[in-house]
């Protein structure tokens, strides 16, 4: 008579125990980050039980090839004579006090037939995350409503994109997708929609906590789990998203030059103003690798990247020196690459290579042509105070100017005086 395998909880597994068989879901894979680039020898998994437990299990990254042709994401199987070591010391992706480490010693079959869970979250609540910041630096699941997706930006050679949550306590928090992380989330037909983000880590800017996404975050807009509609009708209770109220302050020129740039780097603005002046002087594309975001350098008819070699279509980026003038005052500012996509309705690589102009410091006449239209801009500041454009919509004339308090009381005290005057009373105007 065969006996049935014992099969181990992973909520049972303690560092140094006699490895015994577990039934797992492979839910997740990912390299943890260190600060030491050149160390990056580990490949990480996130594996989950049938009581919905988790833990990591680490691979040797010189046995990757191996691995990705043994271990499918979302596929089931029994894993045996792995290594129960203790948990990483630096942003585990979960808390458990142990993690595996599997080699080819390890037996790994497949499990058919098995009902396991096919995500794994831990959300975190706010009064949690200022915890995280400190070490071990556990990462982070998140769970709100979106209230605001930005476009794609480019910051310091690096692809990012903000998204704006609520949870359902109401606190606020701004979550940066760095690399290809700005990818998982589209701008379209987002905003009110509940969103499950893992593995980030907290920082805080200005008293604020903020989250970022790390090499083994994920995200899942009305996530596939049992809990979701209850989260819906919670949100429900919070009101309108806030993304249907201005986000963007409106200010004039003037009024830039007047605002401390250390103290609201965060913030967006708008205001309407007319180009004066492009500054030709200065490159009115730049070029980057599409793989890394680094500048890449011409070489003969290609461009090379230091780290990714040459590159035949690399990603061209508009960024146009200007000054700008809302007919008071005037300012330099940079429009960047969504912004001048929207106005010119054309990309920066067509206007490069398919209407060849390849020279950076020769305006194209598409680029001139956007001189003395106004222009409703969209815009916050870098660290070095540049007005950096990220939106730009034509508008047929600049608004009226906002009438003064002073004038609008004479006014009034005029109008006054005549209705006296009209009714056979002595004005004393």
């Amino acid at each position: 008579m065969s006996m049935s395998m014992s099969i181990k909880r992973i909520s049972e597994i303690f560092p140094g125990d006699p490895p015994e068989a577990l039934e797992i879901r492979v839910i997740k894979k990912w390299r943890p980050f260190t600060k030491q680039q050149e160390k990056m020898t580990d490949i990480c998994y996130l594996l989950v039980d049938s009581h919905g437990d988790a833990i990591e299990a680490v691979v040797d990254s010189n046995q990757e090839e191996y691995f990705q042709s043994t271990i499918s994401i979302q596929s089931c199987y029994t894993i045996d004579k792995y290594i129960s070591i203790p948990s990483r010391t630096y942003m585990p992706a979960i808390q458990h006090r142990a993690s595996l480490r599997i080699g080819k010693y390890a037996t790994i079959q497949p499990l058919l037939g098995k009902n396991l869970p096919t995500y794994y979250y831990k959300f975190a609540s706010y009064k949690d995350l200022p915890r995280r910041m400190e070490l071990p630096k556990l990462l982070t699941d998140y769970i709100g409503r979106i209230e605001d997706v930005s476009d794609i930006m480019i910051r310091s050679g690096k692809k990012m994109r903000k998204v704006i949550i609520q949870d359902e306590s109401r606190n606020i928090i701004e979550i940066t997708l760095w690399g290809d992380k700005a990818n998982l989330i589209e701008k379209r037909d987002s905003m009110g929609k509940i969103l499950a983000i893992t593995s980030t880590t907290v920082t805080q800017f200005k008293d604020k906590l903020q989250l970022e996404s790390t090499t083994a975050t994920t995200t899942d807009v009305n996530p596939s789990i049992p809990d979701l509609n209850t989260y819906i009708d919670r949100f429900k209770n919070l009101g309108e998203t806030s993304h249907h109220q201005p986000r963007e302050k409106m200010i004039t020129i003037t009024e830039v030059k007047s605002i401390d740039i250390a103290d609201n780097l965060q913030n967006r603005y708008k205001c309407v103003a007319t180009v004066i002046d492009i500054q030709e002087h200065r490159n009115w594309y730049y070029v980057i690798c599409s793989m890394c975001t680094k500048k890449v350098y011409p070489q003969r008819n290609d461009f090379v990247c230091e780290d990714h070699g040459l590159f035949a279509e690399p990603k061209f980026m508009y960024c146009v020196n200007t000054t700008i003038t809302d007919d008071n005052t005037n300012a330099n500012a940079v429009f960047f690459n969504d912004s001048m996509n929207e106005l010119l309705n054309i990309s920066c690589h067509d206007l490069v290579i398919t209407h060849n102009n390849r020279n950076p410091k020769i305006l194209p006449e598409q680029i001139s042509a956007i001189s003395g239209i106004p222009l409703l801009l969209y815009f916050n500041f870098k660290k070095d105070g540049t007005i950096a454009i990220n939106k730009a919509e034509k508008v047929s004339a600049f608004p009226p100017t906002t009438p003064d308090p002073k004038m609008g009381s004479a006014r009034k005290a005029r109008q006054l005086a005549t209705h006296e005057d009209s009714s056979g009373k002595k004005s004393k105007y």
